[in-house]
């Protein structure tokens, strides 16, 4: 079962004066049942408009403190959805979690 957390939101404004919603969300999902630590994931949604869009990297880390840790960075740096993986996949390369 897969649980959520907002930690962050924020409020980007474009080039062209429309509004960008940021939520980033910490996920914890226990991979199999009985599993006393879950994995934890980040997952970013974008609101524009009436559109929405969402991206999420499961299984990151048991660390809770070190995936808080990176979605304060993507929080700070505004990353959105789009740049997500690529992003984490950059940090866990550069040894952020270790």
């Amino acid at each position: 079962m897969k649980h959520l957390q907002l930690l962050f939101s924020n409020e980007v404004c474009l080039e062209d004066d429309r509004k960008m919603k940021l939520d980033y969300c910490l996920t914890a999902d226990y991979a199999q049942a009985g599993q006393p630590v879950p994995y934890y994931g980040i997952r970013i949604t974008k609101h524009l408009e009436n559109l929405e869009e969402t991206e999420e990297v499961c299984g990151i880390s048991y660390s809770k403190d070190k995936v808080v840790s990176m979605t304060e960075k993507l929080f700070r740096y505004e990353v959105t959805p789009v740049h997500l993986v690529e992003i984490v996949d950059d940090l866990i390369t550069q040894g952020v979690l270790l």
